[in-house]
C-alpha cells in the first residue's frame, strides 16, 4: 500500500514537472512572477497597506516562502511545507472580497506580461483562482 501511495505521489510530481516543462515554466519564471507581482502588490493602494501591516519592511522571508509555494504548485517541487491559511485568517477582519478581486486582477496583469505562452498563463490563472476561492470560502465563512 505504501509503495502505491508513494508511486502515486511520484507520478503526480512527474506529471506536474512534465506539464511545467511543456509550458515553458521554470524556477526563473516562478521567481520573476513572485517578485514582479508582489512589487505591484506593495505599491497598490488597496493591497499595499494590508501587506505592510502584516510584513512591515522585511519582505524577503515572505517572498522566499511564496517562491517555494508557487514552485511547489507550478513545478512539483517539495520545498514548501507551510500552512498559508492561518496567516490569512489573522487578517480576516481587515480584508474583503474587494481585496481578493484586486489580488487576482494584479496577478492576472503580471501573468499576462510574463508568461511565455497563453497555456502557461491559463495554468497560473487556474491555480490563482482556485487559491483565491478557497481562501475566500474559509475567511468569509468564519466572519459570517
Amino acid at each position: 500500500m505504501t509503495d502505491t501511495i508513494r508511486r502515486s505521489g511520484e507520478e503526480r510530481q512527474a506529471s506536474i514537472q512534465h506539464t511545467a516543462a511543456a509550458l515553458g515554466i521554470d524556477e526563473a519564471l516562478v521567481s520573476q512572477l513572485v517578485d514582479t507581482f508582489y512589487a505591484r502588490v506593495r505599491e497598490d493602494d488597496l493591497l499595499g497597506p494590508i501587506f505592510q501591516s502584516a510584513l512591515g519592511e522585511d519582505w524577503d522571508p515572505h517572498l522566499a516562502k511564496l517562491k517555494d509555494f508557487w514552485s511547489a504548485i507550478a513545478l512539483g517541487t517539495r520545498r514548501y511545507n507551510g500552512r498559508p491559511m492561518p496567516a490569512h485568517l489573522r487578517l480576516s477582519d481587515r480584508i474583503s472580497e474587494a481585496h481578493f478581486g484586486r489580488w487576482l486582477g494584479l496577478f492576472r496583469e503580471t501573468v499576462d506580461e510574463l508568461m511565455p505562452n497563453p497555456a502557461a498563463a491559463d495554468f497560473f490563472y487556474d491555480r490563482a483562482n482556485m487559491i483565491g476561492r478557497n481562501f475566500q470560502a474559509m475567511i468569509f465563512a468564519l466572519n459570517s
